[in-house]
C-alpha cells in the first residue's frame, strides 16, 4: 500500500470536507442577513440583527429563546438578558405579545416557567405572554411558533452567537423574522459558545435541507 497516496487522498477529503461545512455555516450565519439585505430594497421591513431595540421594526410578537438556568431557580445571565431585551421590546411598543419557548422540564429544565415568571417581575400582564414548553431546541421554537401558535412575523430575542441560526431556522419556516441580540453584559465561556455554536450551525442547515430531527422528547413524555 502507498501510504504516502492514502494520507494525500484523506488529507485533500479533510480538506474538502472542512471547506463544505464552513461554506454551510457561513450561509447560514451570513446568507440569511445577505437576503435581508436584498429585501430592505424593496421594503421598509429588514431582518438585520440589532441591539438597539428602538430601531427595530414593530412586529406582533417576540420570540424569546430558552437558556440554562441556576441551580437556585434563577435564570443564567443569558436567560435573563434575552427575557430582558424581549420587555424593552414590549415596554417601547415593538411587539405586541411575547413568547416564551423552551424547556418544560422534560428535557433538561423548566426553563419556560422562570421565562415567564421573571418576564412578569418586569412588568409585563400575563395575558401577554405566551408559554411553549416543548421548544426544546431552536428547530422545535421555531417550527412551533409557526405551525402551532401561528405566528408570521416576529422580534427573535437571543444572544449574537445564537441569532443568526435562529434566524435562519425561523426564515425556513416561514416567519417574517427580525433579529434582536440580547448581549447586555459579557459571558463566561463565550468563546465556548460561539465554537458550540458553529457545529449547531451546520446540524440547522442539515435538519432544514437534509434530514428533519427527532424531538429530542418523545410525544407520549410530552404531556
Amino acid at each position: 500500500m502507498n501510504y504516502k497516496l492514502w494520507i494525500k487522498r484523506v488529507g485533500i477529503g479533510a480538506t474538502i470536507t472542512t471547506v463544505c461545512i464552513a461554506a454551510f455555516v457561513f450561509w447560514v450565519i451570513i446568507g440569511i442577513q445577505a437576503e435581508s439585505a436584498l429585501r430592505l430594497r424593496f421594503s421598509t421591513r429588514s431582518i438585520e440583527p440589532s441591539s438597539d431595540t428602538r430601531i427595530l421594526p414593530s412586529a406582533p410578537y417576540a420570540i424569546v429563546l430558552g437558556a440554562s438556568v441556576k441551580q437556585d431557580g434563577t435564570p443564567s445571565d443569558a436567560l435573563y438578558d434575552r427575557v430582558a431585551t424581549a420587555v424593552d421590546l414590549y415596554d417601547g411598543k415593538r411587539v405586541g405579545k411575547i413568547l416564551m419557548t423552551g424547556d418544560n422540564g422534560k428535557f433538561h429544565a423548566n426553563e419556560v416557567e422562570i421565562m415567564k415568571g421573571t418576564a412578569m417581575g418586569l412588568g409585563v400582564p400575563e395575558q401577554d405572554i405566551l408559554v411553549d414548553g416543548q421548544g426544546y431546541r431552536t428547530y422545535e421554537s421555531c417550527k412551533r411558533a409557526k405551525q402551532v401558535f401561528g405566528i408570521e412575523e416576529a422580534v427573535i430575542v437571543t444572544q449574537r452567537f445564537h441569532l443568526g441560526r435562529a434566524m435562519y431556522l425561523c426564515d425556513r419556516f416561514g416567519i417574517m423574522v427580525h433579529g434582536a441580540s440580547a448581549d447586555r453584559q459579557t459571558y463566561q465561556r463565550i468563546i465556548f459558545f460561539w465554537a458550540r455554536d458553529l457545529t449547531s450551525t451546520f446540524k440547522a442547515w442539515w435538519d432544514i435541507n437534509i434530514q428533519e430531527p427527532r424531538p429530542p422528547v418523545e410525544d407520549s413524555e410530552r404531556d
